[in-house]
């Protein structure tokens, strides 16, 4: 049976009446999620076009996009995390690494005082950014991430393929701006905050190379062509301290992923 039918009647009356209203169904879905009813909280997302967050639906252990199925391997609700099998296929993959292999300078982070991108030894790869749509390859790539997360394509950041090598990393970090900082201010008038993150690995890593999530006690080990998308926001748009992660050291082999940063804003 439905989550959402197996609410008690007065709920469902109360659903219908806010929905009718206009009120977004992310937060009307935070009021179900602190009750405890989880599962019709994502539900009544999945199944709304009134909401203002992007999503996957989980309704099925697949989801059905433009131009093929994936499944989902792995789903946490707080903060939303979910691993999507065989997003990009291997020619995929190696078409992007080729592509970016040609392109590849030291990684940088953003500063905390000005919101500038500088080198930090925090992070130690290799990346190169792309503009949206800029090759055949990245269209496809940012078409089909809209699909499955029901998220604008605009609505994000350009693509970026990073190469981490024997001992790269990635310590943790969080990927959203943290309100309370003066960089926060500066970089958030283009596109407002990152409300989720879209991973996908590029290849295969003989040791290491994981991503971990240090406060969830979990961590998703780099398979080809999987994907990894987590919420930085909670269903009421504020900041979630529980998506601290780490690109772990690579110790065998080489890690290709490629990041796509979502905002809540078009960002042009």
């Amino acid at each position: 049976m439905s989550a959402l039918k197996s609410l008690e009647e007065e709920w469902q009356e109360w659903l219908k009446i806010n929905l009718a209203r206009g009120v977004p169904a992310n937060n009307l879905a935070a009021s179900l999620f602190e009750r405890g009813w989880v599962d019709a909280a994502y539900e009544l997302i999945s199944k709304s076009s009134n909401q203002k967050i992007p999503h996957v639906n989980i309704t099925n252990n697949y989801v059905e996009l433009s131009d093929k199925r994936v499944s989902l391997s792995f789903v946490c609700y707080k903060p939303f995390v979910t691993v999507i099998n065989d997003f990009l296929s291997p020619e995929e993959c190696d078409a992007l690494i080729s592509d970016a292999d040609q392109k590849l300078k030291a990684s940088r982070v953003v500063d905390h005082e000005d919101g500038s991108f500088v080198e930090h030894s925090a992070r130690t790869s290799t990346s190169t950014g792309y503009h949206r749509g800029e090759i055949d390859i990245i269209k496809t790539i940012e078409a089909r991430i809209a699909d499955l997360i029901n998220w604008p394509v605009d609505h994000g950041e350009g693509l970026q393929v990073l190469r981490y090598e024997d001992g790269g990393e990635y310590r943790p970090h969080f990927d959203f701006f943290d309100p309370a900082k003066k960089s926060s201010r500066l970089v958030t008038k283009q596109g407002g905050q990152r409300v989720g993150t879209f991973l996908m690995y590029l290849s295969e890593v003989d040791s290491g190379g994981s991503t971990r999530f240090p406060n969830l006690n979990f961590e998703i080990r780099p398979n080809k062509g999987s994907a990894l998308y987590f919420a930085n926001t909670n269903l009421k748009g504020e900041i979630e301290p529980l998506t601290l992660h780490a690109g772990m050291p690579v110790t065998e082999g080489v890690k290709y992923l490629a990041t796509k940063w979502l905002r809540e804003k078009p960002y042009i």
